[in-house]
């Protein structure tokens, strides 16, 4: 006798459930991303705000021309360092929305094969019935035998 249908199908919910674990961990990678570039640029920002306190206190008190013109390429490079990290954050944020438009896909074929297997028990389950029946209402047609 051929599988079942819904054992069938069970082969392919195991791919399918495969597939969605790796869709959950390519969404959590992203969403990591996201999340550690918002807080390095949120660090650099403060930082360099606390920069630009300490600058402004020292050229109150005199600078030097040389010590100027170091310090405004310091807080440059930090707002530099700042673009490049928003470009790498909003990169990893698109990257963020195809992961999660991939992970819903999968997620949703996952659940669409387990309705399908459900569907196919109930149907195999009320082939089993009718049988059962069809069984029954051959053994009563064909009477009792009379050994009485």
């Amino acid at each position: 006798m051929a599988a079942k249908r819904s054992d069938r199908l069970q082969v392919v919910l195991s791919v399918a459930e495969r597939k969605r674990k790796e869709a959950d961990r390519f969404l959590a990678d992203a969403q990591k991303r996201v999340s550690q570039g918002e807080a390095g640029i949120a660090q650099l920002q403060t930082y360099l705000r606390e920069y630009q306190q300490q600058f402004t206190t020292s050229g109150q008190q005199g600078l030097s021309i040389g010590a100027l013109n170091t310090q405004q390429a310091f807080m440059h490079k930090i707002n530099t360092t700042i673009s490049e990290q928003e470009h790498a954050l909003k990169q990893a944020r698109e990257q963020l929305q195809q992961v999660r438009a991939y992970w819903q896909q999968v997620y949703a074929r996952q659940k669409g094969i387990e309705r399908l297997i459900r569907k196919a028990r109930e149907d195999e389950q009320q082939e089993q019935e009718r049988k059962l029946q069809r069984d029954i209402d051959e053994r009563s047609q064909h009477g009792r035998p009379r050994f009485i």
